[in-house]
């Protein structure tokens, strides 16, 4: 079955719930479960972040942006989209502290609904 890419700009109301979910320098809500990292460096998609512990599509955003807040300090999210499989990925486009764009991917699979 072919992958599809569905990308999208983030609206300026989701960005702002987004950056509520998950502001630079908060540690992660008692109300999340225990999110664990495996994977790699998101850098592609062989090497996707692989979310664990997550219980819902919610907690998988907030995990993912949680991630971001850990390893890569002062970069804010320009856009979302999804890969469809399965497996399943977000595929994340962040700008970094220095300026430049970079896209990071996310295997969703245990949390998203086939």
């Amino acid at each position: 079955m072919p992958r599809s890419l569905h990308r999208f700009k983030l609206a300026a109301p989701l960005m702002s719930l987004m950056l509520v979910v998950a502001p630079t320098g908060a540690q992660p809500t008692a109300s999340l479960p225990t999110i664990a990292y495996s994977g790699g460096d998101g850098s592609t998609i062989r090497k996707a972040v692989v979310i664990g512990g997550a219980r819902s599509p919610a907690e998988g955003l907030a995990a993912e942006l949680e991630w971001i807040r850990q390893n890569l300090p002062g970069a804010t999210l320009q856009s979302r989209g999804r890969v469809t499989g399965p497996p399943h990925y977000d595929v994340v486009t962040v700008r970094l502290a220095a300026g430049a764009l970079m896209d990071l991917h996310f295997d969703i699979t245990a949390f998203i609904a086939e």
